[in-house]
């Protein structure tokens, strides 16, 4: 019996030793985090998510892309981009906000692609609060590709490319 019980706390002591070792060989950059744990470790690009983002609606998606636009009312939702390509990112159950003075920095974003039409009110909502945004540009319904965020990491300076 005394064996036994030997063998299971070594076999605890083991388990626990690996989840340590696992969760301390993350191997996404260090930064700010916003929301829920990210599950994922591998991002994928923007671009390769915009050129098919009906692949990406049901299932979580590492994106790690830059940071252009903060909702300067609450920073309740930012635009990221790849180059010439953006998406709007929500934050899922309107639980969590970001700084607004982070346009610029690096982030990695954990979610689902959301492929909606927003109402003419909600697109110039969206511009009001955009730091040079000009609501009075938009005209009638607008189609987004958008990105419904779990979690957030912005990304300190140092750790950008």
């Amino acid at each position: 019996m005394f064996g036994l019980r030997m063998n299971w706390k070594r076999t605890m002591l083991i388990a626990v030793l690996g989840l340590v070792l696992v969760a301390a060989s993350d191997p996404l950059p260090d930064g700010d985090d916003f929301g829920a744990a990210f599950r994922l470790t591998s991002p994928v690009s923007l671009v390769s998510v915009l050129a098919d983002p009906d692949a990406f609606k049901e299932n979580p998606v590492l994106i790690r892309a830059r940071i252009s636009d903060v909702c300067q009312r609450k920073g309740c939702w930012t635009i990221l981009r790849e180059g010439e390509q953006t998406v709007r990112v929500r934050f899922k159950d309107y639980g969590f906000f970001l700084p607004k003075n982070i346009s610029g920095r690096e982030a990695l974003v954990e979610g689902v692609v959301t492929i909606r039409t927003l109402s003419e009110r909600e697109a110039r909502h969206y511009e009001e609060e955009a730091k040079d945004g000009q609501p009075k540009s938009i005209q009638g319904p607008q189609d987004e590709v958008g990105f419904l965020a779990t979690g957030v990491r912005v990304l300190p300076a140092s750790a950008e490319s």
